[in-house]
This record gives C-alpha cells, sequence and structure tokens, in this order.
C-alpha cells in the first residue's frame, strides 16, 4: 500500500538549471506516494536532482491525512492531484539573487 508524504527542502538551483544565475535559492514542495517514508524520501531527493536544484537543507516531513488535503491551497491542491496521477509532484518557490551580490 502506498501513502501520500510531504516533503520540504531548501534548494539552489545548479548550473545547469535555466534560471541558476537569477535565482537564489528556493523552497521545494514535493509530494510523493509511496509504500515507506525512507522510499518517498529517497524519490523526493531525486525528483529534485533531476529537476536541477542541490539540496541545501532538510525542513521537514509528513504523511499528508485527508483533513489537511481539504486544507490545501489552490496550489498546494494542484501539486498533490499530480502527485496522484504520477506518484510524484513538487513546487519549487523561488526567489532572485540580491542585484548587487
Amino acid at each position: 500500500m502506498q501513502y501520500p508524504f510531504l516533503f520540504q527542502y531548501k534548494v539552489r538551483p545548479t548550473e545547469a538549471h535555466k534560471d541558476w544565475n537569477k535565482l537564489a535559492a528556493a523552497i521545494a514542495t514535493v509530494m510523493v506516494f509511496a509504500e515507506s517514508g525512507a522510499l518517498g524520501r529517497y524519490r523526493s531527493v531525486r525528483f529534485i536532482a533531476d529537476n536541477k536544484w542541490d539540496i541545501v537543507e532538510f525542513m521537514r516531513a509528513m504523511i499528508i491525512c485527508p483533513h489537511r488535503v481539504e486544507a490545501f491551497d489552490e496550489a498546494l491542491g494542484k501539486v498533490y492531484r499530480q502527485a496522484e496521477l504520477f506518484g510524484i509532484a513538487a513546487c519549487f518557490d523561488g526567489w532572485a539573487k540580491h542585484p548587487h551580490i
């Protein structure tokens, strides 16, 4: 049986990322369906790397309970629905580099 998990990381773009010279960092929120938390975390780390980001810091992990899904805003609801369809999905909320650095 698979369970829905949410993982959050602070990430920064790799040089291969199309916006690596514009973005300072981001918060990656990854939702994944997996048989265990360990497998879900492994898949989330691989998904982040496949999208050309490096993990700077692990922030949190949780099982997504049905009452939480009902409380998701539009953006998180969309990520959850994509994860239901494809097994994994993420949103990357990034911020720009300071122009003088």
